[in-house]
């Protein structure tokens, strides 16, 4: 008998959908316990495509599929839930945000709505974003994916069908291109691959596949035991393979390696597994459609989109990260709403009377609730909220924002790839870094203005060192292109005669080290790897590639004929700079960071290995200015984040335009 049916209800599925999302909500909450749950997402992913794909066959197959009517049923699917969490995220940050909060989450909010939820997050992706568990809408970039899959793939079957194409091969050549794709843009833009369509769609694909092999009777349960598995404990073993292969990727993947790349075969192929052997297999029958986890499957969506929110409002208004208790009351509360959400909106919603009235009903609610977030982006999350002049100015302190030139220096190197930007025509001087060459170079151009010079920003990319031939990685591909940001960049100032000054900072104790400082970091960072383009990566420790690559830089500049300042960088806090508020409108912890400092001991155990390595290379080359931007941040005790009303930094280890300002000011004469 075939217990392999293409369209039968599977409660072994709802079971699957049960702990791809269990996994994910303990990956949310408790990352350092489940550093790998994001496969959860993966999961999802290929019990989409199968269920999507068996739904669209059918009707092809019957000869009664209408586009109407698909559309229609997936917005009584989906809009419902979404609506209501997107719609009380809106109304609970009001009371809980501040405006720049505010306006990113209805920047979100709003991309929700118009199903681009994936593309807002990739493009809002950067070395200035908040932490990750800050985004209460960060999760909703998996739905996004699943949502422009809806969108394109019914057509492209009815297509392969109407003109008789032969719809497994062509949807296997689709799955490859994308899961090809993938791997390269891991090396290129990883978190391109990471959030789009086009490199995550193999994996919907891959469920795809496997319902149009099972209507084909391919890979159906009768096939598999008369074609390949005659022996009944073979068959029975294939959903345990699967699970195994789901149990391996929880303790070989975690957050250091590049996702979903290679290992996201292990989720995917182990998903397969289980869906093939069908809901009479013994674990499928006894494990996976027991009730609990039926239960918990039936309502996992509106679990997937209550309980992100949940926590991530609960780390906001806690102003650090909450302990397990707090985190468990939070999943608690998320199961309640999924379950009112359920009973109460999704089902009144897809089924009954009036679907045609409903179904209008839901596409102008979610069109209102997309209008709803434009506006409160527009209005800058509506700053009236806040009535006193001293928090509206610490509030901008938050925001960096310096319009990009269109002078003569920046059209001339802008097609090359790296940030250019420059206080006048014909820069004589250049400050060259990372993103924290471009934090400080605001204060710089007040300083060179004052001088009669012009000075240009040319790098300032995020993660790049001024480095020549240093590329940086994590565990897989290069992260950074810092060859064309940085590299590029350096042989550009080299070769121009009207560029006599270079100034040059990093962030250094971070590319030494290859981890990020702080709690505040811990989740945000993989290990970076230094290490010289003609080389293997681990030939050499990430302190020998900078030093290395530092004097390398050094004597080009000098060869060159180049005045060279090197600027030791501000310190990195560790924590962010938004614990130190007083003035946040909701709060679950009143009490506020005192000082707004990092202890200087542990600023100096930070840096003192990175700064003895680079003081050595800068002995031997007197010729150098060197100038210690902590001196203006550091007294003997604390190094500070605040001080005076003023904001000196705008995130954990950026400075604010006024911080910038106030560094240079302090040290003034030095430049």
């Amino acid at each position: 008998m075939n217990h392999f049916h293409a369209t039968a209800y599977r409660p072994d599925i709802d079971g699957l959908r049960a702990v791809a999302v269990l996994i994910v909500i303990a990956f949310h909450a408790f990352p350092e316990w489940v550093p790998a749950g994001f496969i959860g997402v993966d999961i999802f992913f290929v019990i989409s495509g199968f269920l999507i794909t068996n739904l669209i066959q059918e009707g092809l197959h019957q000869q009664n599929f209408s586009f109407t009517s698909f559309y229609a049923s997936r917005v009584r699917r989906l809009f419902p839930s979404l609506i209501l969490v997107l719609l009380a995220c809106q109304i609970f940050a009001w009371f809980a945000l501040l405006s720049d909060e505010y306006k990113l989450l209805c920047k979100h909010i709003a991309a929700a709505a118009l199903l681009i939820p994936n593309w807002m997050i990739w493009s809002d992706t950067g070395y200035f974003d908040y932490a990750a568990n800050s985004k209460p809408l960060l999760h909703l970039w998996s739905l996004g994916v699943e949502e422009q899959f809806y969108l394109l793939w019914p057509l492209t079957l009815f297509l392969i069908y109407k003109h008789r194409f032969n719809a497994i091969k062509i949807t296997l050549a689709i799955l490859l291109c994308s899961f090809f794709l993938n791997l390269f843009m891991m090396e290129k833009n990883p978190s391109a691959s990471f959030f789009l369509p086009f490199t995550r769609i193999w994996e919907l694909l891959a469920g795809s596949l496997l319902a149009q092999l099972a209507r084909q009777g391919v890979m159906t349960s009768d096939a598999i035991n008369a074609k390949l598995f005659r022996h009944r404990h073979i068959k029975q073993g294939l959903p345990i393979l699967g699970i195994l292969l789901l149990s391996v990727s929880l303790l070989v993947i975690d957050q250091d390696q590049r996702f979903a790349g290679v290992l996201a075969l292990l989720p995917v192929m182990g998903t397969l597994l289980i869906i093939l052997s069908g809901q009479q297999s013994w674990f499928n029958q006894r494990v996976l459609s027991n009730r609990i986890l039926v239960g918990i499957g039936l309502i996992s969506y509106p679990l997937y989109l209550w309980h992100w929110p949940l926590l991530s409002f609960s780390r906001i208004l806690q102003q650090t990260e909450p302990d397990w208790p707090i985190k468990i009351f939070c999943i608690a509360v998320a199961f309640i709403l999924s379950l009112l959400t359920f009973y109460f909106i999704e089902r009144p919603a897809r089924f009954g009377r009036y679907l045609k009235a409903k179904t209008y009903t839901l596409m102008a609610l979610m069109f209102i609730t997309a209008c709803l977030g434009f506006a409160t982006y527009l209005s800058e999350g509506f700053k009236s909220r806040f009535t006193n002049q001293l928090i509206e100015v610490q509030i901008s302190d938050l925001a960096f924002d310096i319009p990009t030139s269109t002078d003569w220096y920046c059209s001339q190197v802008n097609n090359e790839g790296p940030r250019c930007l420059t206080s006048g025509p014909e820069p004589t001087a250049v400050v060259m870094g990372d993103s924290h060459a471009l934090t400080i170079y605001p204060g710089l151009v007040e300083r060179f203005k004052s001088k009669g010079q012009t000075v240009a920003l040319y790098g300032g990319s995020d993660g790049c060192p001024p480095l020549l031939n240093v590329v940086i990685q994590d565990i897989g591909g290069d992260v950074r292109n810092c060859l064309q940001k940085g590299t590029q960049a350096l042989l550009r100032i080299i070769k121009d005669p009207a560029i006599k000054e270079v100034i040059l900072t990093s962030r250094g104790p971070m590319y030494t080290s290859g981890k990020g400082f702080g709690d505040i970091e811990s989740s945000q960072f993989g290990t970076w790897v230094l290490h010289f383009d003609d080389e293997e990566r681990g030939f050499r420790s990430n302190e020998e590639v900078f030093a290395k690559g530092l004097a390398n830089t050094l004597d080009a500049l000098l060869a060159a004929d180049k005045k060279v300042t090197f600027l030791h960088d501000v310190p990195e806090l560790g924590f962010d700079i938004r614990s130190c508020f007083s003035f946040r409108p909701m709060v679950m912890n009143s009490s506020v960071r005192k000082p707004c400092a990092v202890a200087k001991s542990d600023f100096l155990a930070r840096t003192e290995k990175h700064r003895n390595a680079v003081n050595q290379i800068l002995s031997e080359r007197p010729e150098i200015k060197v100038i210690d931007l902590a001196q203006a941040l550091c007294d003997n005790e604390w190094c500070f984040g605040s001080k005076n009303d003023i904001l000196f930094y705008m995130d954990d280890d950026h400075l604010s335009l006024r911080g910038a300002e106030y560094v240079v000011r302090q040290l003034w004469d030095e430049f």
